[in-house]
């Protein structure tokens, strides 16, 4: 499964655009910067058979999209360029990845 890796502060429809590429379901993960926990998100293709939604405002980023999600859980969703209306899960935190305290020592990050 393909995922597409977000900055709190990226826009929501520039990580849509990401997830367009692959045609296909796909994990949305971000680190959360108060928190340094990885955040997924497994969204769906736009799906003909849902009601079609107005798009989530432009202005919206994918820091903005979790927080949305964090109490729901589970939410119909469409960005601008989008013809139909997507669903968005948010996958919930394993204990052991939060056992850490620092996001270097949990999740091994590339070097420059």
């Amino acid at each position: 499964m393909p995922i597409v890796m977000t900055q709190p502060n990226e826009s929501l429809t520039d990580a849509m655009g990401m997830v367009s590429i692959h045609g296909r379901d796909v994990l949305v993960a971000m680190i959360n910067p108060e928190t340094e926990e990885l955040q997924l998100l497994y969204v769906t293709t736009p799906q003909p058979a849902l009601k079609v939604k107005q798009p989530s405002p432009s202005k919206c980023t994918t820091g903005e999209f979790f927080n949305e999600l964090d109490s729901s859980r589970v939410m119909e969703f469409r960005v601008k360029f989008w013809k139909h209306t997507a669903v968005a899960h948010l996958i919930p935190s394993c204990p052991q990845m939060q056992a850490q305290r620092a996001t270097s020592t949990r999740y091994s990050l590339p070097t420059r």
